[in-house]
């Protein structure tokens, strides 16, 4: 971001002076705003450029200092003045208010516009902010590279020091430090000044202090934490106290986490609570959404995903099972997966405290429905193995381009999600569901309205379950005697049934147009 120092040192802008603030030479601009009425205070933003001509408080000496002293309060950069249009110089009161609070005050020359200056400002934050990204794009480059290169641990924190420029720490689950690394030329502290953080950094996570500070060699500091994607340990930054400035939780900064984590689990720096390596695989594809090609070709042959094959994606939810009973699940699901064959595929598993995917491998040439079919008929055995527990499935659309193994996840997890909308235990295909989540409210109404409003009326007034009836009927593709198992009946009485409610939607069943009409109202009543 650009700074008070480069505002008056290193842009176009000449004649620039720093009355007062001195000390906040440094101090980051990242927006700017005009002050032309006393209210749009509210308005205002931290660490934001306030430019005036003065007139709003010109004859107001205490409403100026009051103006000074919020502007303070927010955290704005600095206040900018133009002179020579209402005020001949910068009024004493501003100044001694500014002064007592250590607060910027530019002199601003008359002829510049306050356009001229926002837009200057805001093309060096662009211009600054299209820089970072280059370099925090090279940095996960090179620290993904360093990573699969099996470089130890040691070397990615000091690449994280350095990038950072504040001392790292890598702490276990216990609070113990593991390993620490610090910025060229930082000689405040070393290594043997940590080991004796182990019981303020257990306090401090325990109780999720974020700013809260130490004292090394009789200076306080501040240490901000962050917890690894396998919660097995922390990531930590250490600040001086005078200078704390907590790290933003942004995407980048979840990268660096995430590629952390998977090379601590790469080199077992850390006891895990995973009971598969591979589970990074699947948060790694999850979160990282805009991956180069090469490095999830790279994350793909590190652990055997062959891509060059085709794809579909299965999940299972393992949210209903309790907690204790998940190994033994999992052991029994692993049991299922060699017990079952598929034909012309190899499977390849990821999973995490809530889902277990399964990725289905098949070669280019195989016909991709036929693939689904047989992905489809595996889930309905997976299903019938485990028929006493509560397991929501999806299943994803066959895949082939490399940046559409997340996609595939995700299709599989929302054909999952609309399982449980609908509190359907049968495995659900997301290609299948694409009419359902083309509906609306808007539309899912109108065919109620217009295609079953007869029958749930009939229902209403009856007494009767012809609706479900209905559902259970075309979920058996229009075979009565598998419905009629179904729900109990005699065959005879599913037929009567099933003429009373043609005779009630003035239909046949033999009108393919209809009967996707029909489909998609009954999959909106459970919309």
């Amino acid at each position: 971001m650009p700074t008070l120092n480069w505002l008056i040192q290193e842009s176009n802008l000449n004649n620039i002076r720093l009355i007062t603030g001195e000390n906040h030479i440094l101090q980051e601009i990242k927006s700017v705003n005009v002050l032309d009425n006393p209210d749009v205070l509210k308005w205002f933003k931290q660490n934001e450029l306030v430019l005036t001509t003065g007139y709003c408080f010109k004859d107001n000496p205490t409403l100026q200092r009051q103006m000074i002293k919020d502007m303070c309060e927010i955290g704005c950069a600095a206040l900018a003045i133009k002179t020579k249009r209402f005020f001949r110089q910068i009024p004493d009161a501003i100044i001694d208010e500014a002064k007592n609070l250590d607060f910027p005050i530019i002199e601003l020359p008359y002829f510049y516009s306050f356009s001229e200056i926002s837009q200057m400002i805001f093309q060096q934050i662009y211009k600054e902010q299209n820089l970072q990204v280059e370099r925090e794009q090279h940095f996960l480059s090179n620290f993904m590279q360093q990573i699969l290169n099996h470089e130890p641990i040691s070397t990615s924190l000091q690449q994280i020091a350095h990038f950072f420029a504040t001392p790292v720490l890598l702490i276990d689950i216990n609070c113990s430090l593991i390993a620490s690394a610090f910025p060229y030329k930082y000689k405040d502290i070393n290594e043997n000044n940590l080991h004796s953080l182990t019981d303020f950094l257990s306090l401090q996570i325990s109780k999720n202090i974020i700013d809260n500070f130490c004292k090394i060699n009789e200076q306080n500091y501040s240490l901000q934490t962050f917890s690894l994607y396998n919660q097995a340990g922390y990531l930590c930054f250490l600040y001086k106290k005078t200078s704390f400035s907590p790290i933003p939780t942004s995407k980048f900064l979840q990268n660096i986490i995430q590629l952390l984590t998977f090379a601590c689990v790469q080199d077992k720096t850390l006891n895990t609570n995973y009971n598969s390596n591979s589970t990074f695989f699947l948060h790694f594809l999850v979160h990282h959404k805009q991956n180069n090609i090469e490095e999830i070709k790279k994350l793909c042959s590190f652990y055997g995903f062959d891509y060059q094959k085709e794809w579909i994606c299965l999940t299972i939810s393992l949210q209903n099972i309790l907690e204790k009973n998940k190994s033994l699940f999992l052991l029994n699901l692993d049991k299922c997966l060699k017990d079952l064959s598929l034909e012309h595929c190899t499977i390849f598993t990821c999973f995490n405290n809530n889902l277990f995917c399964i990725y289905f491998l098949f070669p280019p040439t195989y016909h991709r429905l036929q693939a689904l079919h047989q992905v489809q008929n595996y889930s309905l055995k997976l299903k019938n193995k485990f028929n006493e527990q509560s397991i929501f499935i999806g299943i994803s659309a066959c895949h082939k381009k490399i940046t559409n193994i997340s996609r595939a996840f995700e299709e599989s997890l929302k054909a999952l999600q609309y399982q449980q909308q609908i509190n359907d235990f049968q495995p659900g295909s997301y290609l299948h569901q694409i009419p359902l989540h083309l509906l609306n409210q808007s539309s899912s109404n109108l065919l109620i309205h217009n295609i079953l409003q007869p029958l749930l009326d009939f229902d209403q007034q009856n007494n009767t379950e012809l609706i479900h009836t209905l559902k259970i009927y075309f979920s058996c593709n229009y075979n009565a005697s598998q419905a009629a198992k179904i729900l109990y009946l005699h065959r005879n009485t599913m037929l009567n049934r099933l003429e009373k409610i043609k005779e009630i939607l003035q239909t046949d069943f033999n009108n393919s147009d209809e009967n996707i009409l029909i489909y998609l109202s009954l999959s909106a009543l459970n919309l």
